[in-house]
């Protein structure tokens, strides 16, 4: 995508599909401003990536921090037209084993912090005038129940403020999608292989939640959940807005009921 004027946000950016989406904007003639509460990944990012990247440490549940981000971000380039945003975190625990805080916890960064970003993304464009496009990273657990109790509860709701956000924004210019990954090469599914045993035969295992992973022996890439983003970012996607578009290898496309394969 070439430069449109402003610059795109990344949260959630010092690694992973963050990371590879700026490199991207970067790569092609865009500005990006990294955020990450990871302060010397981002920062090691943005030396990579040269003087079109501003590193920001902020935490994107913390109102203050949140909005320092954005700031830093307009003084330095002027407007912020794209608008990532990926941080996450993730846990594993199941409803009847989950504490207060672990699922405050989850819920403060995966869903106040999309909140955040998306007051932050609409607000801009009203003072602004200018127009913009957000992407929020959701999950095929957002779209489903599942064995992640706080972590899908959160990328429900974000989903949920995706849809209302959508409709708000159309009048000022702003479009805005989701996208629901599933099984990326991130280091959250290194956690899972760890978790799993760790080797080949762990990763093997989770490879295998997928149909395309099954055929390919592998998981998506960062690098092909950037390219959707990018497109729904872009001109390309003009009259996208309010919709979630699965990056999941073929996961929904699995029908759920089985039957047995043999008889009794």
């Amino acid at each position: 995508m070439p430069d449109s004027g402003g610059a795109a946000l990344i949260t959630g950016a010092a690694s992973g599909m963050g990371a590879a989406f700026a490199r991207h904007v970067v790569e092609h003639g865009g500005r990006v401003v990294l955020v990450d509460r990871d302060a010397g990944p981002v920062r090691a990012l943005a030396d990579e990536l040269g003087p079109k990247a501003l590193a920001v440490a902020a935490d994107v549940a913390d109102e203050s921090s949140a909005a320092a981000a954005t700031a830093a971000g307009l003084e330095r380039f002027g407007s912020i037209d794209r608008y990532f945003l990926n941080a996450g975190i993730g846990s594993a625990t199941p409803l009847i084993d989950e504490t207060v805080e672990g699922f405050d916890r989850i819920i403060a960064v995966d869903l106040r912090g999309v909140f955040l970003g998306l007051r932050a993304a609409l607000r801009h464009a009203r003072d602004s005038g200018r127009p913009a496009a957000v992407v929020v990273t959701a999950s095929t657990a957002g779209l489903s129940g599942s064995d992640l109790a706080a972590y899908s509860a959160a990328k429900h709701g974000a989903i949920a403020l995706v849809r209302t956000a959508a409709v708000e924004g159309a009048p000022l210019g702003v479009r805005v999608n989701a996208i629901a990954p599933g099984s990326i090469g991130t280091p959250l599914m290194a956690a899972m292989e760890a978790r799993l045993g760790g080797g080949p035969r762990a990763a093997a295992l989770l490879h295998a939640t997928t149909p395309l992973g099954r055929a390919q022996g592998r998981y998506g890439t960062a690098e092909e959940v950037a390219a959707v983003v990018d497109f729904l970012l872009g001109p390309a996607a003009s009259w996208i807005t309010g919709t979630v578009v699965p990056v999941d290898g073929g996961v929904l496309a699995t029908d759920p009921y089985r039957l047995p394969e043999t008889g009794p």
